[in-house]
C-alpha cells in the first residue's frame, strides 16, 4: 500500500508541476478592428528591469518569428538612458517607432505583484479516511516498522512559503492610428526565474493573439 501511495504522490507532483502558471484572465478587442494578422510588431516591454525587458522582448520575437511577423524590439531601439530624465516627447516616441515601419505595437507592463504566506504541513498531515491501522499500513504490525516509518515524519512540523503572483497586462495598438485594438490581463503564479516566467507568458498571449485573428 505504501509503494501504491507513494507512486500516486509523485504522479499528482510531476503533473503538478507541468501545469502552466501562467493563465490569462481577460481579453478585450476593439469592436472595429483597422486591420488583422499584423506582419510586423513593435516590442516595448516597460518595465525598469533591464534583464526582464530583454527576456520578455526576445521571447515575443523569436515566437512571433516562427509565425511570420517581423519584430523590432524596443531594448535595441531605445538608449538605456532614453526614459531617465523625463518621460519622452509624444511626438519624438511616435516618430521613432514609425521609423521602425512596424504595423503594431505590442507593449507589456507588470501591473502588480502580489505575496502570500502559507504554511507548508509536515509529513504526518494528510492521512484522513477511516482509522484503519493495521488493515491499512503495514508498519504498524511492529514498534521498530512504526517507529523507523514514522520518527522522522512525526516531528516534521512544516514550513511557511512565500507565493508570488504577478499581473501583467499586454496591449496591441495600430501604428498608424495609435489606438489600441486589443488588450489582455494574465496573472503568473511563482515564476521559477526570468527566462521561465518570458516563456509561459509569451505562450499563453500568443495563443490569445492567435485566437482573435492579430497574428498568424
Amino acid at each position: 500500500m505504501k509503494i501504491y501511495y507513494s507512486i500516486f504522490i509523485v504522479a499528482l507532483m510531476i503533473m503538478v508541476s507541468c501545469r502552466p502558471s501562467t493563465e490569462v484572465t481577460a481579453v478585450w478587442n476593439t469592436p472595429e478592428p483597422e486591420r488583422s494578422n499584423y506582419n510586423s510588431i513593435f516590442l516595448a516591454a516597460l518595465t525598469e528591469d533591464l534583464s526582464l525587458r530583454q527576456n520578455l522582448e526576445q521571447e515575443f520575437a523569436s515566437r512571433l518569428t516562427n509565425r511570420n511577423v517581423t519584430t523590432t524590439k524596443s531594448v535595441e531601439t531605445f538608449r538605456p538612458d532614453f526614459y531617465d530624465e523625463r518621460s519622452p516627447e509624444r511626438n519624438r516616441l511616435e516618430e521613432i517607432i514609425r521609423e521602425t515601419a512596424c504595423e503594431g505595437i505590442l507593449t507589456i507592463t507588470l501591473i502588480d505583484v502580489e505575496q502570500e504566506e502559507r504554511f507548508v504541513p509536515g509529513g504526518a498531515a494528510g492521512m484522513g479516511g477511516m482509522y484503519q491501522p493495521m488493515g491499512r499500513f503495514g508498519y504498524y504490525g511492529t514498534f521498530p516498522g512504526y517507529f523507523n516509518h514514522w520518527h522522522g515524519a512525526a516531528f516534521n512540523t512544516g514550513y511557511y512559503s512565500t507565493d508570488r503572483r504577478y499581473f501583467m497586462e499586454t496591449n496591441l495598438y495600430d501604428a498608424q492610428t495609435m489606438e489600441l485594438v486589443w488588450s489582455a490581463q494574465s496573472k503568473t503564479l511563482n515564476p521559477a526565474s526570468d527566462a521561465a516566467f518570458a516563456r509561459e507568458y509569451v505562450d499563453a498571449v500568443k495563443a490569445e493573439l492567435r485566437e482573435n485573428g492579430l497574428v498568424q
